[in-house]
């Protein structure tokens, strides 16, 4: 049902937290079912100025004959591509210009229709709602543009192993349920429909009495039941056409599935059917989950990654769905390590299955299940997902604390018995998607006999805000904003570092010494500290971005004073012990190998190179496999002790705790740090670019991924504001590219802008993902597109949808104090002020259409530019020195998306 972080606390504190809890979130809840029988759900929140109006509709993939797989998904793409009232392109402007995001997505059980706007804007949303499950045209010109955008992405799809590895697991987990079939569909259904069976299917599901409608926000519950009846008094009731699914007969036999794919690294998937989300067992394949693989205290992280580095991610939870789902265990590996990955697997499971876990163990999952609920409602997106999903899913809205009670009672018993009841070889499906070199190592015969039993186990007998600002004696700059709507605490602490300071030869230092602060410190272990985090049901983490590094924690205010010294003891006290060094630069050059595989992270190293030919911002953060090879404990002790100084450092906390507390708390815990940093060296500006650069290489995929990039503007620079007035006029499903590239000529399946200012200047870039037959004319319809916006004003409604989207979204990105410390810490550190996200929505609101265009004439010099092109049909660039590239952010690290 949910991912799982491992925590622990003590039985009274679970007891008394979890039962509190659960009577908050059954307040402020109203539920109601109008005549036509539509579900209306209204949660009041008035912890910010957002709402959230989802539409859920009972139909999913599931509910599709095997003519129609995939139909379901096509309403995903269609409901928002007009109505009678709203020609193409509206709905999303309309959204846009108020701030606001709006979006579908599409699962096997049901299809979800959501937005976020500022609260003003509720009527805006709920209205834009009502009139797409209402009165969608489906006009046939945009509907054959959109089924060729879907094949887009099943092609897409087939590129990604992630999601062939889930594809298989299912394909081959369910013989006879319709869960076996992708929801998105096959090439041959979708190239299949017509407008007459979209409608038809249409006009039988979408009815108000399959539908349930979420509110959750700064919103008045009267006044939006009142609102919501005016929108839908014509929607007429429907037939009920539910029918019970093909139940699927139980599995006898392991099941192996090996598919070969052009990647680095192998996939694998474990796979068992457990019961439907609504059974009793739910809560203790849960906890069972946790204790497998969440945190790196759990059971196969602890044995599989930590201890003995047999794979280089994995991760266990529960598929949990209204009919039986799956337990899956899924990982990462090099090939010659995969039979003794699933041979250790497997006898974990058996451990478990013979002594259940620990009632430590057990503990932690408890207190980590509750800290899930808590963050969730940091959102208004979050609270009204949750509602949708018990009320849609469940057919409780009231499921939360039905849920918590039931994990609160659970035995260690309770999970040895699911584990032994549900995870056995006779119900596992094996699936590895694996490259080419891998097929002698990776066969059906090999993962069966990994599997077999080497030993038996034997069974163990809007709330008021105060911000404070001071700079310690020692230079710490401290901040704190208190933030009272929710239990929570996050800290963000910063200095100048990251790729603007390092060198060819010392490219991937920054992010390796980042993630190297939560291996070990000179009081706790790597395993201790994680467990210690893991027991108070927090996060914390290095971080390394492109002009600054530090670490980031966020826990509950109830634990703010263990928080912060596990904090401290993270930044002041790393021991950067030689085999933790060790297995790190194992995992990042598996990582470096493997980032090939995601084409448009390795089309946009290629564009970086490009740009950046003699700045660092040219190299990959995560380092090349060269200089991560040659990396020491000297080395990492180098870097820290340069870039970690106390008279650089600023320190923001944001939450549920008093201001002149917290700022006591820090003086205490840092206040023997007292060295005096040297100046740190600055880069060279990168020399003006004044030609056009190319770069690519070919890869045998289904798509053409293209990166357009131009020299930016560096933080603070005032063409920083018009520019993304500009990018936002581009970009977004309101925007130029999308509607003229996507929606009136079905070009790609993704199109984007995006501008990202840096110490440094930094990029403007365009992107597209097209079949390699279309790539020219998508590259030429790019470079109109850029051309245009650089000869003609953009509109007056272009100009107000960009500024709403632009300042809504800042607002509604900003609702976690996660979020918030994060930027009030990088707008601190380079020289904005902490406050300056107050000014942000001002300086974007003062844009003027002579601005964007001043700022596009300027920026989009078309004889000026780099490109990249990688697919079937890019072009192979040649190596520098004679060293072929390493050209890809596959999967960014934690430090590389935390550090800005």
């Amino acid at each position: 049902m949910r991912s799982l972080r491992v925590l622990a606390i003590s039985v009274a504190a679970i007891l008394f937290s979890v039962l509190a809890f659960a009577a908050h979130a059954d307040s402020g809840i109203v539920r109601t079912r109008l005549d036509n029988g539509l579900t209306v759900v209204i949660s009041e929140n008035r912890s910010a100025p957002v709402v959230s109006v989802q539409m859920w509709v009972k139909v999913g993939g599931a509910d599709e004959t095997d003519k129609q797989a995939g139909l379901s998904h096509v309403f995903e793409h269609m409901l928002f591509k007009g109505t009678a009232k709203r020609e193409v392109g509206r709905i999303a402007s309309d959204i846009e210009a108020v701030g606001g995001d709006i979006n579908a997505y599409t699962s096997f059980d049901d299809t979800v229709y959501h937005l976020v706007v500022p609260s003003k804007s509720f009527g805006v949303g709920l209205d834009i709602i009502a009139d797409a499950v209402q009165n969608s045209s489906f006009d046939p010109k945009e509907l054959a543009k959109e089924l060729d955008v879907i094949l887009e992405e099943i092609r897409m799809n087939e590129d990604d192993p992630g999601r062939n590895l889930y594809k298989t697991l299912l394909r081959a987990a369910y013989k006879t349920h319709p869960y076996g079939r992708p929801v998105i569909g096959s090439e041959a259904t979708v190239k299949s429909f017509d407008r007459k069976s979209i409608l038809a299917f249409f006009r039988k599901w979408y009815v108000p009495n399959n539908m349930t409608l979420v509110i959750a926000g700064d919103v008045d519950s009267k006044t939006a039941l009142q609102a919501v009846k005016k929108e839908f008094k014509r929607f007429k009731k429907g037939a009920d056409s539910h029918k019970l699914r093909a139940a699927e007969p139980p599995q006898t036999s392991l099941r192996t599935v090996i598919t070969v794919k052009e990647i680095k690294e192998p996939h694998i998937g474990l796979a068992f059917h457990i019961p439907a989300e609504k059974n009793p067992d739910t809560f203790a394949i849960d906890a069972l989950a946790g204790v497998l693989g969440s945190g790196e205290s759990s059971r196969l992280v602890k044995r599989l990654k930590i201890d003995k580095p047999l794979v280089h991610g994995i991760s266990a939870y529960p598929m949990s769905m209204k009919d039986s789902g799956l337990f899956l265990v899924t990982a990462t590996l090099d090939a010659e390590n995969t039979a003794e990955a699933l041979s250790a697997i497997m006898d974990e499971i058996r451990r478990l299955s013979a002594s259940g876990p620990s009632y430590e163990e057990l503990e932690k999952i408890k207190l980590n299940i509750e800290s899930d609920f808590v963050y969730s409602r940091e959102t208004m997106d979050g609270i009204a997902s949750q509602l949708g999903y018990y009320e849609t899913i469940i057919g409780d809205v009231n499921y939360e604390k039905t849920y918590l009670e039931g994990i609160r009672r659970l035995t260690p018993d309770d999970v040895r018995r699911v584990a032994a009841a549900y995870l056995g070889a006779d119900n596992l499906t094996v699936s590895a998607v694996i490259p080419q070199a891998a097929t002698n190592i990776i066969t059906p015969e090999a993962v069966a006999a990994a599997l077999v039993l080497k030993t038996a186990p034997q069974r163990a007998a809007h709330s008021s805000e105060q911000i404070t600002r001071v700079r310690l004696e020692n230079g710490i700059t401290v901040i704190v904003k208190e933030v009272r709507s929710n239990p929570t605490v996050a800290v963000y602490g910063t200095f100048p570092g990251g790729l603007r300071y390092e060198t060819a030869a010392t490219n991937g230092l920054g992010s390796f010494t980042a993630e190297m602060l939560t291996r070990g410190t000179l009081r706790r272990t790597r395993l201790e500290f994680s467990r210690t985090v893991e027991e108070i049901a927090a996060g914390m983490d290095g971080f390394s971005g492109w002009n600054s590094t530090g670490g980031s924690a966020k826990f509950l205010s109830r634990y703010f004073d263990k928080g912060m010294e596990l904090y401290a003891d993270m930044l002041l006290h790393p021991s950067f012990p030689d085999e933790e060094i060790t297995k790190l630069k194992t995992e990042t050059l598996a990582a470096i190998k493997r980032q090939e595989d995601y084409l448009p992270g390795y089309t946009f190293k290629l564009l970086y190179r490009e740009l950046y030919r003699s700045h660092p911002y040219g190299m990959p953060a995560i380092g090349t496999s060269e200089t991560v090879s040659a990396f020491t404990r000297e080395d990492v002790l180098r870097q820290y002790t340069t870039f970690f100084a106390p008279d650089r450092f600023v320190l923001i906390i944001v939450g549920d705790v008093d201001a002149a507390y917290a700022i006591d708390k820090v003086r205490e815990l840092f206040n023997g740090v007292n060295a005096v940093s040297a100046p740190l060296p600055v880069p060279a500006p990168e020399p003006r670019q004044t030609d056009v650069r190319s770069t690519g290489a070919v890869r045998q995929k289904e798509q053409t991924h293209v990166g357009i990039g131009f020299p930016g503007v560096a933080i603070g620079d005032a063409d920083s504001y018009p520019l993304k007035v500009m990018t936002e006029v581009l970009a977004g499903q309101g925007g130029r590219l999308f509607v003229n590239l996507r929606d009136m000529n079905a070009l790609a399946y993704s199109v984007t802008a995006f501008s990202k200012e840096a110490v440094d200047p930094g990029i403007f870039a365009v992107y597209i993902a097209t079949a390699p037959d279309k790539k020219d004319a998508a590259m030429e319809a790019l470079m109109s597109e850029l051309k245009a916006i650089s000869i003609d004003k953009v509109t007056p409604e272009e100009l107000s949808r960009a500024k709403g989207s632009i300042i809504g979204g800042y607002q509604i990105g900003l609702q976690e104090v996660s979020s918030q410390s994060a930027v009030m810490a990088n707008d601190e550190l380079y020289g904005l002020g902490y406050g300056f996200n107050l000014e942000f929505p001002k300086k974007i609101e003062a844009v003027t259409a002579d601005d964007v265009l001043r700022v596009a004439q300027k920026y989009l010099t078309l004889g000026a530019y780099s490109i990249s092109i990688v697919g079937p049909n890019g072009t192979e660039t040649a190596p520098e020195n004679g060293v072929k590239n390493e050209t890809s952010t596959e999967v960014k690290t934690k430090t590389e998306m935390k550090g800005k």
